[in-house]
């Protein structure tokens, strides 16, 4: 397997958006997000590049990928929030942390929040 497959498996296949107090829908993440780009074939989608940074708080991947039906780079964001909740009944079990998912430009511009995962 080579390092593009790689960060393929690196990105979630779904993301889950909140729909107000109806719940959560389920949208794929093999999509570009790109304004202008209809592209929802992930054979036209190529991971190439990946970034990390953590903290006590928070660990964030982001993934760069090139989408090749626009010519374009976005980066989709996985921002781990640690410790977000703990068990009030069991002090050793552990706390439980939630994903968000932003899509970002290839200048770092913040296009929006994709959903959770």
């Amino acid at each position: 397997m080579d390092d593009k497959e790689d960060l393929r498996l690196e990105i979630p296949s779904y993301a889950f958006i909140a729909l107000a107090r109806r719940g959560m829908e389920k949208i794929s993440l093999d999509q570009c997000f790109l304004k202008n780009c209809d592209n929802q074939d992930s054979n036209l989608l190529e991971p190439f590049k990946k970034e990390i940074q953590e903290d006590e708080k928070k660990y964030i991947k982001k993934i760069h990928i090139k989408c090749k039906k626009c010519n374009r780079v976005f980066i989709l964001k996985l921002e781990t929030l640690k410790n977000v909740a703990k068990s009030t009944k069991n002090k050793e079990e552990d706390s439980l942390s939630m994903g968000l998912v932003h899509a970002l430009d290839e200048n770092g511009k913040n296009l929006g929040h994709i959903g959770y995962f």
